[in-house]
């Protein structure tokens, strides 16, 4: 499908590569990193849907 939209064959796997492994809570990470590099706790998804569903 990426490949049909024009992306070269090389970005597209790469793409789908790291669809497959976010799926697979590869971009878990309980250390804390995030909030250590922007210097605050950060925001649940869910808190940030909520704050811009209600305006």
């Amino acid at each position: 499908m990426l490949v049909g939209m024009g992306l070269p064959e090389g970005l597209a796997a790469a793409i789908a590569g790291w669809d497959v492994g976010a799926s697979k809570d590869a971009l878990f990470d309980d250390g804390k990193q995030l909030s250590t590099l922007i210097g605050r706790a950060t925001t649940p998804l869910s808190v940030s849907v909520a704050e811009a569903i209600k305006g």
